[in-house]
């Protein structure tokens, strides 16, 4: 089978077993698999705030808006470049720092102080891909499968906030885990049976 790739090809809908294209074209599917960008608040260029690749608006390293100094920007709208020139990423661990170092700026503001520049530190990424299966980085560092699985679960616990919100997460965990209940929830046409559970991954 051969593998068909279209460049500036819009696509104007999807159903259950084919794709439409903005010029006409239909493509029969019975999976379609949709990946997509992560765009800043459109309004923000409404707002005259200087925007960079998408959408996202350009911060000083303080995390300031250019010309406003009362202005702090983080999260998924700031753009920020490390080091190397790249654009961090609109993840939640960027997001977190982010947070705390414009917190940091604005008390010493507030004390007459001026604001430092904001320093990402990368903790790492992981992603569960299913039972069992996940993969993780941190640092030099990679790990997959069953291990790495075991990672995505400890770091999570770990970081949430409270003792019982610990213990009531690992129950639900280990509810899904062994009795195999975890929920599938999938958006189908009406045309089509739509089923609400399954059996889990």
């Amino acid at each position: 089978m051969g593998v068909e790739v279209r460049l500036q090809a819009p696509v104007t809908s999807v159903t259950h077993d084919a794709v439409s294209l903005q010029d006409g074209t239909i493509i029969p599917a019975e999976t379609t698999v949709w990946t997509a960008g992560v765009r800043g608040d459109p309004r923000a260029g409404r707002w005259g705030l200087p925007t960079a690749r998408g959408g996202r608006v350009a911060v000083l390293p303080t995390l300031q808006v250019p010309g406003h100094p009362e202005v702090y920007v983080i999260g998924d709208l700031a753009y920020f470049e490390d080091a190397a020139g790249h654009p961090l990423p609109q993840v939640a661990p960027v997001a977190i720092q982010q947070g705390v170092a414009a917190a940091q700026n604005i008390a010493r503001q507030m004390a007459g102080q001026a604001p430092v520049p904001f320093q990402y530190k990368d903790p790492g990424s992981m992603a569960t891909i299913g039972r069992n299966a996940a993969v993780v980085r941190l640092g030099r560092w990679t790990f997959t499968g069953f291990p790495a699985w075991v990672l995505w679960l400890g770091v999570h616990l770990i970081r949430l906030i409270g003792f019982r919100n610990r213990l009531l997460v690992l129950i639900n965990w280990a509810w899904d885990y062994f009795l195999y209940e975890r929920a599938i929830r999938l958006i189908l046409p009406a045309s089509r049976p739509v089923f609400s559970e399954g059996t889990g991954f």
